[in-house]
């Protein structure tokens, strides 16, 4: 149970810099002239978890590996 609180924590933590690092992407190639600085950070939240879901089977080995099992 702890484990799995752990995991939620860090893939919000994650997800939260996906949305910060999208908007200063956004802002930094200028697209913010173009687009919401908003959108562009949600789309990459959306990126991050379309990624996390096409791989899953990759990330809990990872997560299961780094935890010694």
């Amino acid at each position: 149970m702890i484990l799995g609180f752990i995991g939620f924590v860090f893939f919000g933590a994650v997800g939260y810099f996906a949305y910060n690092f999208g908007q200063c992407l956004c802002t930094f190639t200028r697209l913010n002239k173009l687009i919401n600085t908003k959108i562009a950070g949600a789309a990459a939240v959306i990126a991050y978890v379309y990624l996390i879901y096409a791989n899953q089977t990759l990330v809990i080995d990872a997560f299961m590996k780094s935890m010694g099992g």
